[in-house]
């Protein structure tokens, strides 16, 4: 498939960016309980890996990894180098997700979507019988790990269990306090309504 794609990325400055994303990626992942690799977080590790003849490919940036105690559980990251992300690489990203057997991508995107990709996405992400869910994050949303702020307090999302055990003290679920899922945290955590 042929796309249109941003200029090479050959300046130390792009370099530093796109390897601040690629670092808060793995974050983000780390801390939804995925098992990262050791090293991602140095930038010689980012170059050796990412960088060929002095540019960067943005398909090596490319990884996946799973959750730690749940194998089965693998997310797929995407950085495509194009401008605008088209229902056609909408069906790319589904068949690599079918020939790894994987369910869960992350796109993070430099540009825009199409108004079509944007329903594929939102239409794999709400139908129950869809085989893969997909999140979107602009390059722009993950040069800072927000959660590394000093105004951002530590969030923790409960599994059901400890869902139950706070309601179980007299307290009702509307009486919790609520946080969008369109907030930047609710993003970083992957979190879904109702968690």
């Amino acid at each position: 498939m042929v796309y249109e794609t941003y200029n090479k990325i050959t300046s130390e400055d792009e370099f530093m960016r796109m390897f601040r994303i690629y670092r808060t990626t793995h974050e983000m992942l780390k801390d939804r309980g995925y098992v990262v690799p050791e090293g991602f977080d140095k930038y010689n590790y980012f170059h050796r890996h990412c960088v060929r003849d002095g540019e960067l490919v943005k398909e090596l940036m490319m990884f996946q990894v799973q959750k730690e105690h749940y194998p089965g559980d693998r997310i797929l990251v995407l950085f495509p180098d194009i401008k605008t992300i088209g229902i056609n690489y909408m069906k790319d990203v589904c068949v690599r997700l079918r020939d790894l057997e994987i369910g869960k991508a992350i796109i993070i995107y430099p540009g825009t979507f199409t108004i079509q990709a944007s329903k594929a996405v939102q239409s794999m992400n709400t139908t129950e019988e869809s085989l893969y869910k997909v999140e979107l994050f602009s390059e722009r949303e993950l040069v800072v790990n927000i959660t590394q702020h000093e105004f951002v307090p530590k969030h923790i999302v409960l599994n059901a269990e400890e869902k139950r055990a706070l309601l179980r003290n007299n307290i009702k679920e509307t009486q919790l306090p609520r946080i969008q899922i369109t907030d930047p945290i609710s993003k970083y955590l992957g979190v879904k309504k109702g968690q």
